[in-house]
C-alpha cells in the first residue's frame, strides 16, 4: 500500500477516501475495457481462430475462455482470501504477468507468421488462457477492494462511468479496427499482431492504477485458513441457507449457458449472411459499443436505485439478440446489427448490475464466500459451453443454437422475476 495504516474514521474522510479510489478505480477499468475491447472475444477472437482452423468447438472456446478465466479460479482463491487483512497485493501482484501475456502474444504472432497456424494457434491460447485465468485470480480481491473501499454509490457511478467511458473510446477507434483488418490493411497474421499489440499496451498500463488504491478496512480475516474438509461444507450449507443467493446462482448459470452462442454470431455473420470480415466486425462492433455506451450511461441512473430492475430489464434485452439473428437469416444482416446494438446495452448494464448486486448484498465476511463461488459456478458451466454449442453449432447450425440461447435468457429472466425481490437488491455492509 502506498497510504498510511491510520484508516478513516468519519463520515468526510471516508468520503474523501471513496471519491480519491473512484478515480483509481475507473482508470484500471476503462484501460482493461477497452484493452478487451480491441480484442473483442465476440468478434475478433473468434474470427482471428476461425482463419487458423475450421473446429467449432475450438472457435467457441476462444469466445468463451475469457469467461472461463475470469471465473473459474476463484473459488479457489477465495479461501485464501478470507485469512488475508488486506487485500489490495492480491489484486495488483497477480495483474503483473497476467496484463503482460496479450503484448507478448502479439510479438509471438509477428515472430511465427502465416506460416504455422497450428502452431500460431496453440500459442494463442496458452497467451490468452494464461492472461484471462490471471484475470480470474484477482477477481475476488478486487471485488473485495471495490466492496470495502467504495460505498454502493460510488460502485454504482464507477461501474457505469467506466462502461460509457470505455465505450465512447471503442466507437472512436473501430473504425481503425476496420481499417487494419481491411483489404487496405496489412496481410493476416500482422493486422491481428497490431491489435493484440495495442490491446496489450493498455492491459500492461492498467496494472498501474491499483497500486495507489487506498484500501480500507472490511471483513475479519480468519486466523488459520479452513481445511478443505470444513471450507468445501460450508458451500453447501451457505447455498442452503441463503435462498436470493441460490437464486442468484441460478441466474449466473443461465448467464453462461446463453453466452455460449456469443462466438458464433460473428461466423454466422460472414459465412450463412455472406457479410466480409472487414465489415462485419467493425459494424458489429460499434454497433456492440454504441449500445455499452446506452446501457453504461442508464445504469449510472439506474443501478443506484436498483440493481435488481437492471437485471431483469437486461435480461430481456439479451432475449431479442439471437431473435434478431433468426431474423436476419430471413431479411438480411440489419436485424443482426441492432441486435449486437440492444447486445451491448443489456451486456453492459447486467454485468454491472450482477456484480454490485452481490458485492452490496453479501456482508464483508461472507463476500469472498459469495463472489468466489458464483463466480467459479458460472465459470464451470461456461467451460462446457463451448463443447455445446460448438457441437450444436456443427451438427445442427447456427439458427437452432440461437433458439437454445433464447430460452437460457428467458429461464434467467425467470429466476430474477420469481425467486429474487426488491427486499434482497442491496444488503450495504457495515
Amino acid at each position: 500500500m502506498t497510504d498510511s495504516d491510520a484508516q478513516p474514521s468519519t463520515l468526510p474522510q471516508r468520503e474523501r477516501s471513496y471519491r480519491r479510489n473512484f478515480g483509481f478505480f475507473l482508470a484500471d477499468n476503462i484501460l482493461f475495457n477497452v484493452a478487451a475491447g480491441v480484442i473483442s472475444a465476440a468478434t475478433v477472437i473468434p474470427d482471428f481462430v476461425r482463419r487458423l482452423t475450421d473446429s467449432e468447438i475450438l472457435i467457441g472456446l476462444s469466445g468463451s475462455l475469457a469467461i472461463v478465466g475470469n471465473t473459474l479460479p476463484q473459488l479457489l482463491i477465495a479461501r485464501y482470501i478470507v485469512g488475508a487483512a488486506r487485500k489490495q497485493w492480491w489484486f495488483v501482484g497477480p495483474n503483473i504477468p497476467a496484463r503482460l501475456m496479450i503484448l507478448i502474444f502479439a510479438v509471438i504472432t509477428v515472430l511465427i507468421g502465416g506460416g504455422r497456424p497450428e502452431l500460431l494457434l496453440f500459442a494463442f491460447f496458452i497467451c490468452y488462457g494464461v492472461a484471462m485465468f490471471g484475470d480470474g485470480l484477482v477477481g475476488v480481491p478486487w471485488a473485495e477492494l471495490a466492496g470495502n473501499s467504495l460505498d454502493n454509490r460510488w460502485r454504482a457511478r464507477m461501474l457505469g462511468l467506466t462502461t460509457a467511458v470505455s465505450g465512447v473510446i471503442l466507437l472512436l477507434i473501430a473504425p481503425l479496427i476496420g481499417g487494419v483488418l481491411g483489404e487496405a490493411g496489412p496481410a493476416f497474421p500482422l493486422n491481428y499482431a497490431i491489435l493484440f499489440g495495442a490491446a496489450g499496451l493498455l492491459f500492461a498500463l492498467s496494472i498501474l492504477p491499483g497500486i495507489f488504491i487506498h484500501e480500507l478496512p472490511g471483513g475479519q480475516p480468519v486466523e488459520r485458513l479452513p481445511p478443505l474438509r470444513d471450507y468445501l461444507p460450508s458451500l453447501g450449507r451457505a447455498l442452503r441457507a441463503d435462498g436470493p443467493f441460490r437464486a442468484f446462482i441460478g441466474v449466473r448459470i443461465f448467464m453462461s449457458l446463453f453466452l455460449m452462442a456469443n462466438p458464433f454470431y460473428i461466423g454466422y455473420a460472414t459465412v450463412e449472411l455472406g457479410v466480409s470480415n472487414a465489415v462485419a466486425v467493425p459494424i458489429l462492433l460499434a454497433m456492440q459499443t454504441v449500445g455499452t455506451v446506452a446501457g453504461a450511461l442508464a445504469y449510472t441512473w439506474l443501478g443506484v436505485r436498483s440493481n435488481l430492475l437492471v437485471m431483469r430489464l437486461a435480461l430481456a434485452g439479451w432475449a431479442l439478440v439471437p431473435s434478431s439473428a433468426l431474423l436476419a437469416g430471413v431479411v438480411g444482416p440489419v436485424p443482426l446489427y441492432v441486435g449486437f446494438l440492444v447486445s451491448g446495452m443489456a451486456t453492459s448494464a447486467l454485468f454491472s448490475g450482477y456484480l454490485n448486486w452481490i458485492v452490496g448484498y453479501a456482508t464483508p465476511d461472507q463476500r469472498p464466500l459469495y463472489v468466489g463461488l458464483s463466480n467459479t459456478v458460472a465459470g464451470v458451466t461456461a467451460l462446457i459451453t463451448p463443447f455445446i454449442g460448438g457441437v450444436i453449432a456443427q451438427r445442427l447450425g447456427y439458427r437452432p443454437l440461437f433458439v437454445v440461447a433464447l430460452i437460457m435468457a428467458l429461464g434467467g429472466l425467470f429466476v430474477t422475476l420469481r425467486y429474487i425481490s426488491a427486499a434482497h437488491d442491496s444488503r450495504e455492509p457495515g
